[in-house]
């Protein structure tokens, strides 16, 4: 991919998603959550009490899980379409278009991530994770990639003879712990190839797409759709767990809980995703010797992953989402504002570490090629590598201080 489709393809990503967060009640934020421009806004609810405060943070959440979730099937379903058309017609004009609308589709996806937890224990809802998010995949157990031409899934019409929804779904996981068949990068790698350059993204053609240039052109079409559409069932799912008019969700079940305990679950799910962010992903690259296995490395677009898990923890915090159209959905008290109502809490601590998270994910640009990676000894940048290092410890703080917070709450 050349300089200036790279600029063009983040600039239209940057230019329609770092709309979020633009405003928190608080004398003492910094300009990260302020307006941008002097206008009357919509105001959160003031609590009269700690337990009322406690009931409007939880009813709260589920309004930004269920609107965020509703974002990403939005998304979904118009990547399954940008799919289509390419399928339709692979060229390079409707290939770009369905990278623009993977790329898309993964922003609001990823701000949700802080509300897949299971209700009852707080933990991460792994089935769903993995059959939408599972990663690091194993391209070649899929498709070509330098080392392995024919044995994989679309090579191989006599173990493999048709490619359908149903099959990609019984099989996933079923030949090793990274042999997902379904998924976001899935798709990545089937739109973008192997990414064997450190200098851009993957390579691959529009042409493996068409009939009369490769002769598996159908089959990865198939696996290409088929996986689109599971996707889309699979955010479907995701949506229906917090739909409010439902007696048996996943959303019923956190508010007929008792407010201490919906609320460690939910606090653990923030703290968790930011030291999981700030450990086991930022860790393992800034740390000599080790290595970091890039999330999203088949389109070079890790540091959205970075960016956007932080803003759906920073959407928490504010207690508000905004959708990729830039409008206010959801307005409601916060993780920030329900600090504010407990004595002797946190609150402007959690405010400028949140804050500090992201200007930090925002400032770090990728890509990701540069550090260390298996079998290879690279120098990152020292600017990245500070940057890196001062969003690991926001979040690393962040944490604690969530952790702090929970257990004063429960106290």
């Amino acid at each position: 991919m050349n300089m200036n489709l790279r600029i063009l393809l983040r600039s239209l990503i940057v230019g329609t998603t770092l709309c979020h967060i633009t405003y928190l009640p608080s004398h003492g934020q910094d300009r990260l959550f302020a307006p941008r421009k002097s206008k009357l806004i919509l105001k959160a609810p003031v609590p009269k009490s700690v337990a009322e405060a406690k009931r409007l943070f939880v009813y709260n959440y589920c309004n930004i899980s269920e609107a965020a979730s509703s974002s990403a099937l939005l998304q979904g379903k118009a990547l399954k379409e940008a799919v289509s058309a390419f399928v339709k017609d692979p060229k390079a004009e409707t290939h770009l278009l369905a990278k623009v609308s993977w790329m898309r589709a993964r922003l609001p996806f990823l701000q949700s991530e802080f509300s897949r937890l299971i209700a009852e224990s707080g933990k991460v809802d792994r089935d769903i994770s993995n059959r939408l998010n599972g990663w690091p995949i194993d391209p070649g157990h899929i498709d070509y990639i330098k080392k392995a031409i024919g044995k994989n899934i679309i090579g191989n019409k006599e173990k493999y003879p048709a490619i359908t929804s149903e099959f990609l779904r019984s099989i996933n996981l079923k030949a090793g712990q990274s042999n997902f068949t379904t998924g976001y990068h899935v798709i990545e790698f089937l739109l973008w190839g192997e990414d064997l350059d450190q200098s851009s993204s993957g390579k691959r053609s529009f042409k493996d797409y068409d009939k009369n240039n490769s002769e598996l052109a159908k089959r990865r079409a198939d696996y290409l759709v088929a996986c689109c559409d599971l996707l889309v069932q699979d955010l479907e799912d995701l949506v229906s767990g917090w739909a409010p008019e439902s007696k048996n969700n996943l959303r019923s079940r956190i508010e007929s809980m008792p407010s201490d305990q919906a609320i460690t679950n939910i606090l653990g799910m923030a703290s968790f995703l930011a030291d999981d962010l700030a450990e086991s992903q930022i860790g393992s690259m800034i740390v000599k010797g080790s290595i970091f296995k890039e999330q999203s490395t088949f389109s070079d677009t890790t540091h959205f992953d970075f960016l956007h898990t932080v803003a759906g923890i920073s959407n928490l915090a504010a207690g508000a989402y905004v959708g990729l159209d830039g409008k206010l959905q959801v307005l409601g008290l916060g993780l920030i504002g329900l600090a504010e109502q407990i004595p002797n809490s946190q609150a402007d601590k959690i405010r400028s570490l949140i804050n500090d998270a992201m200007k930090s994910a925002q400032a770090f640009k990728g890509p990701f090629d540069q550090f260390n990676q298996e079998g290879e000894s690279l120098v990152p940048p020292e600017e990245s590598t500070v940057t890196l290092k001062a969003l690991s410890e926001s979040l690393r703080e962040f944490a604690k201080e969530i952790n702090t917070l929970s257990k004063a709450l429960s106290s």
